[in-house]
């Protein structure tokens, strides 16, 4: 029994040896995790190209900014952003972009009079920066603005044509120079020399063609590109001239599967390392690159007033495009009139000899392109011009383009082979001169653009220059957008084709004599004669005192004026002298009955 007491004592001690103890020392804290420091983006300073400019001309700033990216020409990694207060307090939101050379700048086109503020953002993963903000002042200038249907500049004008910003009309008066023509500055500045002495104010142009930004990669946009851009748009604006700037040629958009044969999808287009020629049309991830380029193109060039249109797509049909071909258009022109501050108008095309319905449904101006109804045989593109008949073609076109849509309409690329040396095969100037007159009468809102390059289709000869300086001292004359007009109908002798457009206060007539339809081109240049005066009868034309004065197409010349009264209810009667060939009348409102 002892030796039990002493066990238990000794196990006690043990026990209590081993700590035992109620008390203890504490366990050790792990420190909690500390958030990793979030540093904003900050713009450190900005610098301003001049402090007073003119309305619509150019204002740019540089701005040194920090930011967290890895590709600034992405704009889901990163974003520059300028908001710009007019004077009567409407706000204008306008990207920036990044340039290889020159870092990030922000360029705007300014529409109002007076002192303007801004303030600038950047945005990347971390947050938005704190705005930096100034002002600036905006005074008079000569430039007109960037052009749109004449209806949004002034609700009472007509919505088949177009105006400035200022108010002015524009009356296109143009041709196709779509990628042959640039190859430096040089070239670029003999172009528009030629357009001044011909009275041209437009041109299409691919700039993708020869010199996209994509050309080497859908993510890093090609600079020396980009700076001959930007030298031909300067020199544009210099001018006083527009072109239709073209997003996408049919053929950056088609690769060998298509039935035109290879493209240069596979050779000059950088989404090529992305995505296949079919997929770039469907697939989110080439969309959103889509976006990053499309907000490079607006911010960088939207500004200029020398920008006419953007022609999203050119012949979308010659594109892998396929049934996607009314979703993607729909989508890349919601793109540009959502994102396009400055609001120019779109346009896009399918090949030659197609009407579009739908895509015309979209675009703000409709366009078709034609080339085989031109020809004798449309199954062959060297076969000789329907040469008289043309005039009927482009009309017919054009019509149906007005009776269509309620908006500014013309054809976007049209022509025919001529031989450069053999007359017989020359069915220029009278093809041409034909497509200008008769759009002009049936309603479209610039000249058929005729088709150029250094090849089988030639360039803009001098009597082709002649052609269109006569039309242009004609057109000048006009104010369709203001005059408002609807078409006429006008009843003829069986070998007169006659078209005509009026308002209440005025409009044209242009007739032309068929009688050599079908012959070569040789005959009509050998036996064309006067047409004798008759009797021409007008229906549509307002109740009223009118000048009517003829114009020599052929000449450029305007005949004495004649006065004409038309009745309520009665058709006009117009005395048309002897002509030769065609002859133009302008119709100018003196008083209403």
């Amino acid at each position: 029994m002892h030796v039990r007491i002493l066990y238990s004592l000794l196990l006690l001690i043990s026990l209590a040896s081993c700590g035992g103890s109620s008390t203890s020392d504490p366990a050790p804290i792990t420190p909690p995790i500390q958030p990793p420091k979030i540093t904003k983006p900050v713009i450190n300073e900005i610098q301003v190209n001049t402090q007073s400019i003119g309305m619509y001309e150019k204002i740019e700033w540089s701005i040194d900014a920090s930011a967290d990216y890895n590709n600034p020409f992405d704009q889901r990694e990163v974003s520059l952003d300028g908001q710009f207060i007019a004077p009567n307090n409407q706000q204008i939101n306008i990207a920036g972009y990044w340039d290889a050379r020159a870092g990030w700048k922000i360029r705007f086109a300014p529409s109002e009079q007076g002192e303007w503020q801004y303030a600038f953002s950047i945005t990347d993963k971390n947050g938005v920066s704190d705005a930096l903000a100034g002002t600036f002042n905006v005074t008079t200038s000569t430039n007109k603005g960037w052009i749109q249907a004449a209806n949004k500049i002034n609700p009472t004008y007509s919505p088949h044509y177009f105006a400035h910003q200022d108010g002015s009309e524009f009356y296109g008066i143009g041709h196709g120079d779509v990628f042959s023509i640039f190859r430096n500055s040089s070239t670029t500045a003999r172009l528009l020399a030629r357009m001044k002495a011909a009275n041209e104010n437009y041109f299409v142009w691919w700039p993708q063609f020869y010199f996209s930004l994509v050309s080497n990669n859908y993510n890093n946009y090609n600079q020396g590109n980009i700076e001959l851009i930007d030298d031909v748009i300067a020199q544009t604006e210099q001018a006083n001239l527009k072109l239709i700037f073209t997003l996408w040629d049919h053929s950056q958009l088609r690769d060998s599967t298509h039935a035109w044969s290879d493209g240069r999808w596979n050779i000059n287009n950088g989404f090529s390392q992305l995505i296949n020629a079919s997929d770039f049309f469907t697939k989110e991830q080439a969309w959103q690159w889509q976006e990053n380029l499309y907000r490079y193109i607006i911010a960088r060039w939207g500004y200029s007033s020398a920008i006419a249109m953007w022609q999203t797509v050119a012949e979308i049909d010659g594109t892998n495009a396929y049934e996607q071909t009314n979703v993607w258009h729909q989508r890349i022109n919601n793109y540009f009139v959502e994102h396009d501050p400055y609001r120019h108008p779109t346009t896009a095309s399918k090949s030659g000899d197609l009407t579009w319905p739908a895509g015309h449904a979209v675009m703000d101006s409709p366009q078709v392109h034609i080339y085989r109804d031109l020809l004798t045989d449309r199954d062959n593109a060297t076969s000789p011009a329907k040469i008289i008949d043309s005039a009927q073609i482009i009309a017919s076109y054009t019509q149906a383009m007005w009776q269509a849509q309620e908006k500014p309409n013309w054809i976007g690329e049209f022509g025919v082979i001529n031989h450069p040396t053999n007359q017989a095969e020359n069915f220029y100037p009278e093809v041409f001169h034909y497509a200008l007159w008769s759009a002009l009468a049936a309603g479209a809102a610039m000249t058929p653009a005729e088709w150029n390059d250094f090849s089988q289709w030639g360039q803009v000869t001098s009597s082709m220059q002649t052609t269109l300086q006569h039309f242009s001292r004609f057109v000048q004359t006009l104010s369709l957008a203001k005059w408002k007009p609807h078409p006429l109908t006008i009843n003829t002798p069986v070998d007169i084709k006659a078209w005509g457009i009026a308002g209440q206060h005025g409009g044209l007539i242009w007739l032309q004599d068929i009688r050599l339809r079908g012959k070569t081109i040789v005959d009509i240049r050998d036996q064309q004669s006067l047409y004798p005066a008759f009797i021409l009868e007008v229906i549509g034309l307002e109740a009223g005192q009118y000048n009517l004065i003829p114009y020599e197409t052929r000449l450029g010349v305007f005949l004495p004026t004649k006065a004409l009264t038309c009745e309520t209810n009665i058709p006009c009667l117009i005395d048309v002298d002897s002509f030769n060939g065609d002859i133009a009348f302008k119709i100018e409102a003196i008083s209403s009955l």
